[in-house]
């Protein structure tokens, strides 16, 4: 699906050149009556009923605009969107994929519309210094931004309280003591921490970056083949090879799925999972992820963009509701509901996010958190085609440097390096 959504981009942009500025994108509005927004969402899974509430609180306090919230699949709305916001029939907000880089291939192509409104000092706006800065980098494409955060989440470390009692061990702080743990609790059908290499959330960059690591550099070429990075691979690669710290070749959910079965003491994961490990009856603990050879703290962030149509007829009260998602009500709701972060770095006071201490664990990582692949528009091929088959070839044999060095290579080339 990531693979042919250039082409399909790319014929809405020939439709976009057609129909010019004449599209329309919701019901006709009386004179006198409220400028009705429509608005694609792809969140239909569990946390489906929280952005729902934030909906209505919205529609409830702001008579003279109302959401028509429309939840979709995500690759429904991948393969739809481009065309439907080209020809005018499209909704005026949306969440066009949950990946960051999308920002790039709707601004680039025009179907956005560059956010003018949203992050300021007056009233209604959202002052630029409580946004947390890799939202604000992702989002923008040259100078202008395109983008707000519908959700923003952090990973933290998960573990297994009851694994780590009978070992007589404490959360580890360094990513060397998370190895050495996950080593002594590998036996008796236990894995010392579950690891996945497909379909998953950012374990791997995570783990990365810690060391000081990356795969794409500030230059924009290849950081694979950097020692720091082969490094850092090759210490856990080794041991999973050597120790069986972990399976090979796990989804995200059959990740998830070891952990919420004890058959595994370490995790690294989003607030969400939290929500599969209480009914399954796991006492857990999460704690920051453990710092690498960097000596810096660094966690992955997973955000999800909401763009307005540039085809939309009230791109004003477009921007009034996202500067409004952006608040503080709106991301109270989130936050609590979701069990996540909020996606601005001055709530940390927060008595309703105070309350919930796996929420107020996970707000805590916002200042230390990154996006993977933010500025790459080749996001799902670099990470698919590239990046994870390096790192599932090293955690079978163990031979890091090899296939992060062809992986560089390979690299490179996509980004003309």
């Amino acid at each position: 699906m990531k693979r042919s959504f250039l082409a399909v981009i790319t014929a809405a942009v020939l439709s976009l050149s057609l129909v010019g500025c004449a599209g329309g994108t919701q019901p006709s509005n009386t004179p006198t009556g409220p400028v009705t927004l429509v608005f694609w969402s792809g969140f239909t899974g569990g946390d489906a009923d929280t952005y729902k509430q934030a909906i209505a609180e919205f529609n409830s306090t702001h008579p003279n605009i109302q959401i028509d919230y429309q939840l979709q699949p995500w690759d429904t709305i991948a393969q739809k969107l481009p065309a439907a916001i080209a020809s005018g029939s499209g909704p005026d907000i949306a969440t066009p994929d949950y990946n960051v880089a999308t920002v790039l291939q709707y601004a680039g192509n025009g179907l956005a519309l560059p956010i003018t409104n949203v992050v300021g000092d007056g009233d209604g706006q959202v002052p630029a210094s409580v946004i947390p800065k890799a939202i604000l980098n992702g989002f923008t494409v040259d100078g202008k931004l395109y983008a707000v955060p519908a959700s923003f989440t952090t990973l933290m470390l998960y573990y297994n309280k009851k694994l780590l009692s009978a070992a007589g061990l404490t959360p580890p702080t360094t990513m060397k003591e998370l190895q050495d743990d996950a080593v002594k609790l590998t036996a008796n059908g236990v894995y010392g921490i579950s690891l996945a290499d497909n379909n998953t959330i950012g374990m791997w960059p995570t783990l990365i970056w810690s060391d000081g690591g990356d795969i794409v550099n500030a230059q924009g070429c290849s950081a694979l083949s950097d020692q720091t990075t082969i490094d850092s691979v090759q210490a856990w690669a080794s041991l999973i090879v050597n120790s069986k710290i972990s399976p090979v070749g796990q989804s995200g959910q059959d990740a998830d799925n070891l952990f919420a079965a004890s058959k595994a003491a370490f995790e690294i994961n989003g607030p969400n999972a939290a929500g599969e490990y209480t009914p399954a009856g796991i006492d857990f603990g999460v704690v920051a992820v453990p710092t690498g050879a960097s000596g810096t703290p660094v966690t992955l962030a997973s955000t999800v963009p909401m763009i307005i149509s540039a085809q939309s007829k009230h791109p004003a009260e477009a921007q009034e509701f996202l500067a409004w998602w952006m608040g503080k009500d709106a991301q109270r709701i989130i936050s609590v509901g979701a069990a996540g972060g909020p996606a601005r770095s001055d709530m940390a006071d927060d008595p309703a996010l105070q309350a919930n201490p796996l929420v107020q664990s996970f707000s805590a990582q916002v200042p230390y958190s990154r996006l993977l692949l933010p500025d790459q528009k080749d996001f799902a091929q670099i990470n698919q085609d590239i990046f994870q088959p390096a790192i599932q070839a090293a955690t079978r044999d163990g031979d890091a440097a090899t296939h992060l060095k062809d992986a560089s290579a390979q690299l490179n080339t996509l980004l003309g390096c």
